[in-house]
């Protein structure tokens, strides 16, 4: 390899050469780029080093920028300076060339997210059920429930309220709190805070657990546009500027246009797994080369240098979503740690303790080559005084487009984590939580209930799967298989096989899966069934079923209820055998809700159920009522009643009396697109733009203005000369004391701001002309004014 003297001269600006601004000729190829060199008395040239780097050369072993660098110094290259037309050809090995490097991620940077606003969400569902039953009273009230989630949004964060109520025939109302919660994130350092109710981050071999406290964690969410995974890079050179086309497992995924010298291309555009990409150089005279790159990609992976992490601290929350939910009075913390260390090896780490317990594992992932990725981890526990460890192992691999998918996980001596520890606080569902070390006069049944919720609670001793799944060559089926064994605390054993069969024919799906047990408690069953399309939104299917409890044959049809207002959908489904069934139901959504009511009838009887859901918002002042908002949401503002509004080209909702609508579900940090239908706007309203992208935090609000001006007093003014022909195009004119304006075709100006009484001056060719012409405003009507004598 060519390399340069290490005695290379330098020179400074102020040694008396003569700058100079020549077009560069690199390696032959224009660069179209004008650089900035001097040329001393000797006719040597010399050039600064980041002028040379963004030329495209490379001078290895120069380090200051504002040093002057002689490229005839520079071994292996050669230059020419062409006065006449101030050109300079330099002929450079590919060792001194700039690798170019082009980023096929095919994300463009996500803005920064819009300012959070002052504001609030309430979701519901209101569910309930009657049933006859065949006895004396034809109407039976069976019960209903609420379930209500709320939150409030502003600058400093968010707090959310979840919640169910509940009540039946025969209990007593009762109500649960689920989850309340304090949540910041902050975009800049990727990172979510929350205070409240939590769960714990974990690894592939942890256990989470649910805590009252704070936690922080990392939250690549906020950035949509980061690649976070290793992508496969191709390297290579080409001699004159050429198009590299990217394919894909032989499929074209990208084209991108390449300059000469050597190139990186990062973040080809594959999807996780193994494949094979082909980059195809093609250059101006169609000469080709190509290059093929097996790959392997993972999400477990982490880019190198990239930093995942979950840190939590708090008390152990029990029997979440019972009558018997409480918090021990025992802090507990973990953490979780992800370092990409390189792009085939990710470092991971968890450490968790309290409650008597001290827990700690370390871990990596590493690709081996283009087959697959393993990932490797040993832990150990130390909990009331025994000890113990836990291995975990997986594979996943593609041969021969097969995929494979294995992992083990055992457990050696006394092994405990939070998730066991904390469940020893717990006697029983519907019992207090407590610390059993303050209890020492326990019963016996309740000491033999704690014992048992523990072991119960206590990581398997062995848990081993394996899955695969391949195309067969014949008819587009796939096949999917896997065994899953297990072995509890107590020893007890159980495997599991399945399998499933899946191809298209004629226009319909065809599926087939079966499973059974190998060891443990006997257990055999299956489902075949064919599903077939009708047009674009019907759906019937049929299907047979069996097992331990008999067999049953189910023939169904459906259509799905969509996201836009005005939609709905039905589903009818009839069971015949062991457990007969038969069912319909109808559902339909409107700007402000979903609502369904369905009816089955079973050997017991027919049951009758309804439900609505939807949600309540207030941001800006305004309240709308609205689906279920999930995520962020955006309130449309416009001034004008009826105009439709669109999310992602989909109609989203109509502008009310207000001339406000509230549009849901938008994803948060990333760019949303948002616009509004002009046909109905007023002939005289004044618009900047009718789409805007908006970039809202996490399940906040944002505001949209549209700005729909109708009070701009505007008129359609068709000047005359004395002798009644219309001006000629292009005059410039200005109202006295107001708007400028452009006089059109047959003399034609639309002039907006116009007073009762006006008058305007028009600039000719030579010369001037002056008019004036009164003004009396016509909502939502084109006023015309002609002719206007111009003198």
């Amino acid at each position: 390899m060519l390399a340069l003297v290490a005695t290379a001269a330098r020179a400074r600006a102020d040694d008396g050469g003569r700058p100079l601004q020549l077009e560069v000729i690199l390696n032959g190829n224009p660069t179209k780029l004008i650089g900035a060199f001097v040329m001393f008395d000797d006719a040597r040239i010399a050039a600064r080093r980041q002028e040379l780097h963004e030329l495209g050369i490379n001078p290895r072993g120069h380090a200051v920028s504002d040093d002057l660098i002689v490229l005839n110094d520079l071994f292996g290259l050669s230059c020419r300076y062409e006065e006449a037309t101030q050109r300079i050809f330099i002929t450079a090995p590919e060792e001194l060339l700039v690798t170019k490097e082009y980023d096929l991620s095919d994300r463009p940077p996500t803005a920064a997210p819009a300012p959070t606003d002052y504001g609030a969400v309430f979701n519901y569902s209101l569910f309930g059920s009657s049933a006859h039953r065949g006895d004396a009273h034809p109407l039976t009230f069976e019960g209903a429930s609420a379930s209500f989630d709320g939150r409030t949004f502003t600058p400093f964060g968010t707090l959310a309220q979840s919640a169910i109520l509940r009540t039946s025939l025969n209990d007593r109302f009762n109500a649960l709190r689920l989850n309340t919660t304090f949540s910041y994130s902050d975009y800049e350092t990727m990172t979510t805070y929350r205070g409240g109710d939590t769960i714990s981050g974990g690894l592939a071999w942890t256990r989470p657990v649910r805590v009252g406290g704070l936690q922080a964690q990392r939250n690549f969410s906020l950035r949509p546009d980061l690649v976070t995974l290793p992508l496969p890079v191709a390297r290579g050179t080409a001699a004159v500027p050429s198009t590299a086309d990217i394919y894909i497992n032989n499929v074209k995924t990208y084209s991108q246009d390449i300059g000469s010298g050597p190139y990186l291309l990062t973040n080809l555009p594959v999807m996780t797994g193994s494949g094979t990409a082909r980059v195809v150089l093609r250059d101006a005279s169609g000469h080709t080369t190509e290059a093929n790159l097996p790959f392997f990609v993972s999400s477990y992976l982490l880019a190198p240098g990239m930093f995942d992490f979950s840190l939590e601290a708090g008390l152990p929350r029990l029997s979440y979503g019972t009558s018997g939910d409480s918090y021990v009075a025992k802090p507990v913390g973990s953490g979780s740690l992800r370092y990409g260390m390189f792009d085939w090896l990710t470092l991971a780490g968890h450490a968790e303790g309290g409650a008597g317990l001290i827990n700690a594992s370390a871990g990596l992932i590493a690709r081996t080559g283009a087959v697959g990725v393993a990932s490797l981890a040993l832990a150990g526990s130390h909990y009331a005084g025994a000890m113990g460890v836990q291995t975990y192992a997986s594979y996943e691999t593609r041969i021969f487009g097969v995929s494979i998918s294995a992992s083990s996980q055992m457990t050696f001596g006394s092994y405990d984590d939070l998730a066991s520890a904390t469940a020893r606080f717990t006697p029983g569902a519907g019992s207090d939580a407590f610390d059993i070390g303050s209890y020492v006069n326990l019963s016996s049944s309740v000491a033999t209930l704690t014992s048992s919720l523990y072991t119960s609670a206590r990581p398997l001793k062995a848990l081993n799967r394996i899955s695969l799944g391949a195309p067969l060559p014949f008819g587009h089926a796939n096949l999917n298989a896997s065994f899953i064994q297990s072995i509890d605390t107590t020893g007890a054993r159980s495997d599991i096989a399945s399998g499933t069969l899946s191809f298209p024919c004629a226009g319909m799906a065809i599926f087939a899966t079966g499973f059974t047990t190998v060891a443990g408690q006997k257990n055999t069953g299956f489902l075949v069934g064919i599903s077939k399309p009708l047009g674009e939104s019907v759906t019937v299917s049929t299907s047979a079923s069996g097992g331990t409890g008999g067999t049953n044959g189910n023939v169904e049809a459906s259509k799905p209820l969509e996201t836009r207002p005005g939609s709905y959908g039905w589903r009818l489904r009839d069971s015949e055998g062991a457990a007969a069934q038969r069912s319909a139901a109808a559902s339909y959504r409107s700007s402000f809700a979903r609502t369904e009511v369905g009816v089955s009838q079973d050997r017991d009887g027919i049951l009758g159920t309804a439900e609505i859901e939807g949600a309540v918002a207030t941001l800006g002042g305004g309240v709308f009522f609205a689906n279920r908002i999930d995520d962020a949401f955006a309130v449309v503002e416009t001034g004008v009643p009826g105009l439709e509004v669109f999310h992602e080209n989909r109609p989203a909702g109509v502008t009310d009396a207000a001339g406000r609508a509230l549009i849901p579900n938008l994803r948060s940090y990333q760019s949303n697109k948002v616009a509004i239908d002009t046909a109905k706007l007023p002939v005289d309203a004044e618009i900047e733009t009718s789409e805007t992208r908006v970039v809202p935090s996490d399940r906040a609000g944002v505001r949209v203005d549209f700005a729909v001006k109708t009070d701009v007093h505007p008129a359609v003014v068709v000047f005359t000369t004395p002798k009644g022909e219309p001006l000629a195009a292009g005059m410039q004119g200005e109202v006295d004391g107001g708007e400028s304006f452009t006089v059109g075709y047959d003399g034609r100006a639309y002039i907006k701001n116009l007073a009762a009484q006006n008058r305007v001056t028009i600039t000719l060719l030579d010369s001037q002309c002056r008019a004036s012409f009164p003004y009396e405003a016509r909502p939502n009507e084109q006023v015309t004014i002609s002719p206007v004598i111009c003198q």
